[in-house]
């Protein structure tokens, strides 16, 4: 990381475009504690510490490069906040000790990616917002949840590495048709992978869930309905690898070794999709509702 600091005030490049072809960094310009960014910007030193928002999107159609330097708070506000937007990028640095590193509320087809999130209440949420893409960040030591999806649907959720969270990914509040995948989680105090609160026709496939401490490593509540489970590995879970608690579930293909108590716990009426596998549980049942070898 570049290591350039400025307390309170960051320098930006406004970049612009015209007809596609890319322009040079036009003019220079400061940025303070909780800006309206109304164009594309490129970092050129530290923001921070905040007392509240870092920066705010102004725009739509903009990125917010935060060109490998960092955000910092003083444990309120959202480093970025993307709000009534469309099309907005975040990306490409650190974001610290804000109550939530990015918030995407009431926003559209915007992208949150490659952040370091770390020492945040929450590391990202994304809130009555639909069609946004959350990938490839790193996110560790939050106070909540890693990852929130609430009232939101058809996002993708891939490839992110969470750390040491009390909580990893919650889908939840009617958030429906959202895909969560690839991600990497590991030593989470709460729940890994949670489906909850009406949330239907969500996909949970090819996630690595591991160390969750006191809790399952992907769990569905019995209010939602139609969740695929698909391809993962849930390994040394305090409880169950996989629990299900809801019969519209279909678990397919998944590995659940060396957790506290279950591989895979299916209530009855769970779609068994077949080739679940689990050995050296806690409970020498392995798995109950589906079929495990």
């Amino acid at each position: 990381m570049k290591k350039r600091t400025c307390i309170g005030v960051a320098g930006v490049a406004v970049v612009g475009s015209l007809l596609a072809i890319p322009a040079a960094p036009a003019t220079a310009a400061e940025l303070t504690c909780g800006a309206v960014v109304t164009s594309s910007i490129v970092l050129t030193s530290d923001l921070g510490p905040c007392a509240g928002d870092g920066l705010i999107a102004g725009a739509d159609n903009i990125t917010i490069d935060l060109n490998g330097y960092s955000i910092s708070g003083m444990g309120s506000g959202a480093g970025v906040r993307v709000t009534q937007r469309t099309g907005v990028t975040v990306t490409n640095g650190t974001i610290q000790g804000f109550h939530t590193g990015v918030v995407v509320d009431e926003s559209t087809a915007s992208t949150v990616s490659k952040l370091v999130l770390g020492d945040n209440i929450r590391g990202i949420n994304v809130s009555g917002s639909d069609g946004n893409l959350v990938e490839k960040n790193t996110i560790l030591n939050s106070g909540l949840d890693a990852i929130r999806l609430g009232l939101s649907a058809d996002n993708i959720v891939s490839k992110n590495i969470l750390t040491d969270n009390v909580f990893g990914i919650g889908v939840a509040d009617f958030s429906t048709g959202n895909i969560v995948e690839k991600n990497v989680l590991r030593d989470t105090r709460g729940f890994g992978v949670a489906v909850f609160s009406d949330s239907d026709s969500n996909r949970i496939v090819k996630n690595d869930v591991q160390r969750t401490a006191q809790g399952d490593g992907i769990n569905v509540s019995v209010d939602s309905d139609l969740t695929v489970i698909l391809k993962n590995i849930a390994t040394a879970n305090g409880d169950d690898g996989i629990d299900t608690d809801n019969p519209q579930t279909t678990i397919t293909g998944n590995i659940a070794n060396n957790n506290g108590d279950l591989g895979i716990e299916a209530v009855a009426g769970t779609t068994d999709g077949g080739d679940n596998l689990a050995a050296g549980n806690g409970n020498p049942a392995q798995c109950i509702g589906v079929s495990c070898s």
